[in-house]
């Protein structure tokens, strides 16, 4: 085995890319063995100077599997979430109890570590209680997993028929490159290999056991320069509008990289869309990150953890999503009586009743998962058959060792644990430490050097402490678990160091927490940020504080409800007339009713079917609601306002006027009295006044609550104008003469903090 050690940065790619092409010319196959990340980078080097035969990229897990199938000895796969499946279902066996999902992932990775150093279940060194549960989840598991086979199955029996069998591979060629390190199941396989065809093996120290063949010296290669910023967000818009004068100066898109801890990627992406820097986010991806996943994650947390955000992702909640969040409410309790608040109560009760999972899981998840695309009222996602298929295969595996709620939080968790893989669009590659790793950029951008933020993750194990652990000298002779503080750390560091020609550290030196402290290795000599040009519109131009200007608004006539509305704020009342406005249920009913006019039998059974939640209310009050006119509208004199009564029923010369409001939005005659009357409520007693002065000779006012009775307002009925009327009257002609000048002003107040439209206005901040 040729064996080719060097420091990040020193040329080991470029030298066994020499070898590759060699033999590809010689009309030799070539296998070149990396990380998945690494494949695009590797076939684009190879064929800088044109087309390649012969060469063909894979991983390490496709080596395994052309070994094995060439042998005929492959097995069923078992994927990563089926071992999460399995290991708590070996839990369960053992303690009598369902763990929970971390837990089942906790004892997984240890397992994994196990297998991936070669390590039967005796062979785990057991120094207290959990080390002696690892040990027997291990073995419960393996009796469990039976003829199938995990990632590691693979590894260890490709490692054995190639130690035990001598097998060829059908490459003439295997490079192996773009690792900082192997562990002994892959260097014993590659040893056996490099007997049966040439190999090479790349790596930045001599592993134990080992001679290196060859030694490449760091060839001071890349530029580095440093800057410091004042905070995240200021270091973040810098190296934004430095990628944006890149672009603008020709460079091409896929010579940029931008290198971020795994946390900060997505913040930054958000980030880029104000500047147009087209990125290629290439940070792995699981299922519950793609919308319809996403939704079915909510619906399945919400029954146990309802909170606003997660009853967005029911349109028919959504109304009191939007008024939980603006009260900052969560929790079962506080929701439930919300939705009594607001008419929704039902609706809750009758989703969180369909979320709670029956006695056949499977079942219950088909239907879910078909009912996703008719609850958000779009199409399909693209992508949508096979995010459906990978949840079915997880709902499958939750359904075998859970039963109830307890199905919905195993449901979760392994659609969280689900990867899928997207091509993503191409772009300045935004990448964390291990995507960048074993490949090289013209410039990258390595944003949050600070202390501790790009790390090898060394920390001590849950189970098996360092000092029963092995030096690596001994873990390649006679397997075991090796030492976890091995100072990785300088070798990753080292690397970043050298992902590019030029590579632009910065840093922010302090944040929300206070300030920070940057990483010295790879800081150091730190310079402030240098002047850019703007790289977005809020960025160019001359800053300009806000000034609301509007022509006048003309409208001819108007209704004396919306007159309420125009007297408390001109501005938002015009404003919103352009924006959505959030609809509860019961409008929508009374909406539907004013459209209708009058009702006969064949209408109401369509409403009954349209809003199922008010099909018994409306059978009950069916009597009521025939005679009656809905929408009934009533003008004083042309020209004028008017008022849109919700219903109207009249018996000789007597009048009945119905106001529809929220369930349980009144209760006594003295609740209607108090609402009817209240101060900006015009549209009632004008209606009563106009009534009376048109020749009626009685008008009862009734307030009615959706899926309630009518409450009278005034017993006996009103058989004269009041003075209370004749004020609203004479309001209502004073609010009507601003109204047809135009006036849009604004007028700010307390119901600012309420107000959908206030970032177009803002009056409200003076």
């Amino acid at each position: 085995m040729n064996l080719l050690v060097g420091p990040a940065g020193s040329g080991k790619t470029t030298r066994l890319l020499g070898v590759a092409l060699a033999a590809a010319r010689a009309g030799k196959r070539v296998w070149w063995v990396g990380l998945p990340s690494q494949r695009a980078y590797v076939y684009t080097c190879a064929t800088h100077q044109g087309a390649v035969l012969g060469l063909e990229f894979l991983s390490s897990q496709q080596v395994y599997y052309r070994l094995l199938a060439a042998a005929l000895k492959l097995k069923p796969l078992l994927v990563g979430t089926g071992r999460i499946a399995l290991v708590g279902e070996a839990l369960k066996m053992l303690s009598g109890e369902l763990p929970a999902p971390g837990e089942a992932r906790l004892f997984t990775r240890a397992v994994a570590e196990a297998k991936r150093f070669g390590l039967a279940p005796q062979h785990l060194p057991v120094t207290d209680g959990e080390g002696g549960r690892l040990r027997d989840v291990f073995r419960t598991y393996e009796q469990l997993k039976g003829e199938r086979w995990d990632y590691d199955d693979f590894r260890r029996e490709a490692f054995l028929l190639a130690s035990r069998d001598g097998v060829k591979p059908e490459a003439d060629l295997v490079i192996v490159d773009g690792f900082r390190e192997v562990g002994p199941l892959e260097q014993g396989l590659y040893e056996a290999l490099s007997r049966q065809t040439e190999l090479w093996l790349s790596l930045p120290e001599t592993p134990p056991g080992l001679t290196a063949t060859e030694t490449l010296v760091d060839r001071k290669s890349s530029r580095t320069v440093v800057y410091r910023a004042a905070n995240p967000v200021s270091e973040a818009r810098w190296v934004l509008r430095a990628l944006k004068r890149d672009l603008a100066g020709g460079a091409d898109p896929l010579s940029l990289a931008v290198i971020l801890p795994e946390r900060e990627v997505r913040a930054f992406a958000v980030l880029a869309d104000e500047y147009g820097v087209p990125l290629m986010d290439e940070t792995p991806r699981a299922l519950t990150d793609a919308p319809g996943g996403r939704l079915l994650l909510d619906l399945l947390e919400l029954p146990d953890y309802p909170t606003p955000s997660r009853l967005l992702a029911i349109p028919e909640l959504a109304p009191l999503a939007n008024v939980a969040l603006r009260r900052n409410l969560a929790g079962r309790e506080a929701l439930s009586l919300l939705a009594r608040e607001v008419g929704l109560a039902r609706p809750l009760s009758n989703w969180l009743g369909r979320l709670e999972t029956p006695q056949d899981e499977l079942a219950w998840a088909r239907e879910l998962l078909d009912s996703l695309p008719e609850l958000t009222k779009r199409p399909p996602e693209r992508g949508w058959e096979r995010l459906k298929e990978h949840a079915l295969e997880r709902a499958k595996e939750a359904a075998h060792i859970a039963k109830g709620a307890q199905f919905r939080a195993w449901w979760g968790a392994l659609l969280q644990e689900t990867a899928i893989f997207e091509q993503p669009k191409g772009g300045v590659a935004l990448l964390t430490p291990t995507l960048a790793s074993g490949r090289r950029f013209r410039r990258a951008y390595l944003l949050r050097a600070l202390e501790g933020a790009y790390s090898a993750g060394e920390h001590e194990d849950y189970f098996v402490p360092e000092e029963a652990r092995r030096e690596p000298s001994m873990v390649s002779e006679r397997f075991g678990l090796p030492k976890r503080f091995l100072g990785r750390d300088a070798l990753l560091l080292a690397e970043l160091r050298t992902r590019a020609d030029e590579v632009i550290v910065t840093y922010p030196e302090a944040d929300q927490g206070g300030p920070r402290v940057p990483e010295p290795a790879l800081t150091g000599g730190a310079e402030p940020l240098t002047e850019l040009p703007a790289g977005s519109l809020l960025e160019a131009g001359k800053r300009t504080r806000f000034a609301l200007t509007l022509a006048p608004v003309a409208r001819a006539q108007a209704n004396v409800r919306q007159l309420a509305r125009f007297e408390r704020c001109a501005f938002r009342f015009w404003a919103e007339r352009f924006t959505e406005r959030e609809t509860l249920p019961w409008r929508e009913l009374t909406r539907e009713l004013r459209a209708l006019k009058r009702l006969n039998g064949a209408r109401l059974e369509t409403l009954r079917t349209a809003f199922p939640d008010a099909a018994p209310w409306l059978s009950e009050v069916e009597a009521t609601l025939l005679p009656l006119t809905f929408g009934y509208s009533l003008s004083a004199d042309e020209g004028g306002p008017y008022a849109s009564l919700d219903a109207v029923g009249r018996s000789g010369d007597e009048y009945r006027v119905y106001t529809f409001v929220e369930p349980e939005g009144v209760a006594s005659t003295a609740d209607a009295k108090t609402l009817v009357e209240q101060t900006g409520r015009l549209h009632e007693l004008w209606a009563a006044a106009e009534l009376l002065a048109q020749g009626a000779a009685c008008v009862h006012l009734y307030v009615w609550p959706v899926l309630g009775s009518p409450v009278v307002v005034y017993e006996g009925g009103v058989r004269v104008t009041t003075r209370t009327m004749r004020s609203r009257q004479a309001q209502a002609a004073r609010i009507y003469a601003r109204f047809i000048t135009g006036d849009a002003s604004p007028k700010p107040g307390f119901s600012c903090r309420e107000c959908g439209v206030f970032d177009l206005c803002r009056a409200g901040t003076r």
